[in-house]
């Protein structure tokens, strides 16, 4: 039997009814799903895809002091003066920075990944304190990250417990700069790595909880020893998972600014240039030396270098996300690309990495020594031997997360005469410095701040990544492939390109007549406070909103899709489904979502070091204000870090199985 298709006829000769039809049939089958969309999708374009047009424009432009107040068309067009200019520098700051960036990158990678694995390795074996073990190595993701690093910074002064250690066990003679000179790159590289590792070890940790326990009873009795059963069994089940998560470290490295911010000083005009990464060089082009342009014209360098990583990255490696699109291409083609892509990158690397290499290889040689060793322990099969390896291994891990956390408490019941003596416990316990931190600063202003502008973000990003990753997960609708590569591609887009086109677009919008004469809203000033908090709630949103999207579809994926079906059948509609059916299942993914909001919110520095005045400062930078003309004052910064932790640590504690549950399950399915 043949099935005859009726032409199609033309109510309007003048009309396209190829393009409006085919949108017109697609929006009639999948309204639903568009329309679940449509939340996150209008946030991403109004804050992410706008500002980076924008900034592309300025690109082309002569933005400087003189021109800042012009509307963008009346500022002069310089073509690709800036660019030219940018390339032309390969000796200048935006080479160095972009040197610095990669080496910080790829070793950032590196450790995070071995520390993660090692200690996911350690967590999925039995022994006594298991679950405590698992919740001590997740202390590092809870802990606001700016707090940590201040108790890194305080720990690496020149007379800090790291040093003192160091000469007490006779590794140093004399102390180490730790945070000014060549050491400075050392220094961010530490603490990107004790923020970092604790996704690898949950990520890992869910992997390896997944993987059929016969298999290597299997193994065992066909004479595998412990190395061949890790090797040929837990890796290949781990590629899957670290596929992703690697891509993400990686653009999240790449983009960071947070942590040579807080570990170097309080400012990115107070960076040491060999810990400079390319966010501060632009930083400071952009805001201290006020070549506006110029800075837009490096972050456009750096877009364009972080997609064509991630180009290269997922044409080789093929994740779930862009599977179904990657078949509809060329085979040949698509191979053909990436290893054209491959060696142009590899070259990059190579020229751009200079003395930094040496670093990397060395870094590189240890770690193969230590997996050397590793290898013949568990080759050699000793179970006494395999038991100690776990045992050292669980010592160094716990060491490696608990004593920050120990030091960060203790220094906060010192006072100021013996906050740098580096004793192991105070002599006298100084609890009034709990006390005298809201006196030194507007504290509870910063509490405020924080509270009001993190928790609105977390409510726009719950709601708008929940509708977002349920239709994403349940419907297959017209672009979406296309929707998934750009949600991933998204994490490619640095932060520092958004951040001069946000400053100019909403100085323009403020001084229009709708603003200013009807709404009286205005949005940067030392006068403006609620402007001033709808644009970081706005943009903070906007941010999160990509990998929280990806993990709601993640989760909404590892559903089972019955319960929903028979409802259906039983006459419920799609909306009612999703209310009373999916969202109670859902309840772990949406308090992950809400809790990494929450989180971007509690530790954002970039946008809020420059967009934001005295009133509505946030704790993140609030924490820096612990200082007098001549030091820090280290006991009252430590008592604020403490305080600045609890809220987040009570949040976590309160939905922290729904946390680790919802991490896992997106991570594996995502």
């Amino acid at each position: 039997m043949t099935t005859s298709t009726a032409p199609t006829t033309r109510s309007d000769p003048g009309s396209r009814p190829g393009l409006i039809g085919a949108f017109q049939r697609a929006w009639q089958r999948h309204h639903f799903a568009y329309g679940m969309l449509a939340p996150a999708v209008l946030a991403m374009i109004i804050v992410l895809f706008i500002p980076m047009a924008w900034g592309v424009m300025i690109s082309f432009r002569s933005y400087n002091k003189s021109t800042l107040s012009l509307p963008i068309w009346d500022v002069p067009l310089v073509g690709v003066d800036n660019y030219v200019r940018s390339i032309q520098s390969m000796d200048l700051d935006f080479m160095r920075s972009l040197q610095v960036t990669v080496a910080f990158v790829i070793l950032t990678l590196l450790l995070s990944v071995v520390i993660g694995l090692g200690a996911a390795l350690v967590g999925n074996s039995r022994f006594p304190g298991q679950t405590i073990f698992r919740g001590i190595m997740l202390i590092p993701f809870i802990l606001p990250a700016v707090v940590s690093l201040t108790t890194f910074r305080f720990m690496l002064l020149s007379d800090g417990i790291i040093n003192t250690t160091l000469m007490q066990l006779g590794l140093i003679r004399e102390p180490v700069f730790w945070l000014v000179g060549a050491n400075s790159f050392w220094a961010i590289v530490i603490g990107a790595v004790w923020t970092r590792f604790p996704l690898f070890f949950l990520t890992f940790l869910a992997a390896l909880q997944t993987i059929p326990g016969d298999l290597y009873e299997a193994a065992e009795l066909d004479g595998a020893n412990r190395w061949q059963q890790f090797r040929y069994i837990t890796l290949p089940y781990l590629r899957g998972i670290g596929t992703i998560i690697i891509l993400l470290t990686v653009l999240w490295a790449y983009n960071n600014y947070l942590i040579p911010f807080v570990m170097l000083g309080g400012g990115y005009y107070q960076v040491p240039p060999p810990a400079a990464l390319l966010s501060v060089d632009i930083l400071k082009e952009s805001f201290t030396n006020l070549n506006f342009s110029y800075g837009a014209a490096q972050s456009v360098i750096m877009t364009g270098l972080a997609l064509g990583f991630v180009i290269v990255y997922l044409t080789w490696t093929q994740p779930r996300e862009i599977d179904e699109a990657a078949r509809a291409q060329p085979a040949g083609g698509r191979r053909l690309l990436g290893l054209g892509l491959t060696l142009l990158l590899a070259l990059g690397l190579a020229v751009l990495l200079g003395d930094h290499l040496l670093k990397i290889l060395a870094v590189a040689a240890v770690l193969g020594l230590l997996g050397l060793a590793i290898r013949l322990v568990l080759a050699a099969g000793d179970r006494l031997a395999v038991r100690i390896l776990k045992w050292v291994g669980l010592g160094l891990f716990l060491a490696l997360v608990l004593f920050p956390v120990y030091w960060l408490v203790i220094s906060s019941l010192k006072s100021e005469s013996e906050i740098r003596q580096a004793t192991w416990f105070p002599v006298v316990i100084e609890w009034s410095n709990y006390a005298r931190v809201w006196d030194q600063a507007p504290l509870g202003q910063f509490f405020g701040n924080s509270i009001l502008v993190s928790t609105a973000a977390m409510v726009l990003s719950v709601l708008c990544a929940t509708l977002a990753g349920y239709a994403f997960s349940r419907f297959r609708f017209p672009g979406r492939d296309s929707f998934g590569v750009g949600v991933l591609a998204a994490q490619a887009f640095p932060h520092v390109l958004f951040l001069l086109p946000y400053f100019l677009i909403f100085s323009s919008l403020q001084r229009t007549p709708l603003f200013r004469d009807i709404l009286g809203l205005k949005f940067i000033g030392q006068d403006v406070y609620w402007g001033n908090i709808l644009l970081l709630v706005l943009t903070y949103t906007a941010f999160v909103l990509p990998f929280t999207l990806w993990l709601i579809r993640g989760f909404t994926d590892s559903l089972p899709r019955d319960l929903e079906e028979s409802a259906e059948v039983d006459g419920a509609s799609r909306l009612q489904t999703l209310w009373q059916i999916v969202l109670p299942m859902a309840l772990p993914g949406i308090a992950t979502v809400a809790i990494l909001a929450f989180n971007q919110g509690w530790n954002e520095v970039l946008f809020s070091s420059v967009l934001t005045n005295e009133s509505t400062r946030t704790l993140a930078l609030g924490i820096q204000d612990y200082r007098t003309d001549l030091d820090v004052l280290w006991g009252l910064t430590m008592a604020a870090g403490v305080l600045i932790s609890t809220p987040v640590v009570i949040f976590f504690t309160a939905l922290q199985r729904y946390l680790v549950s919802g991490l896992t399950a997106g991570a594996i399915k995502g």
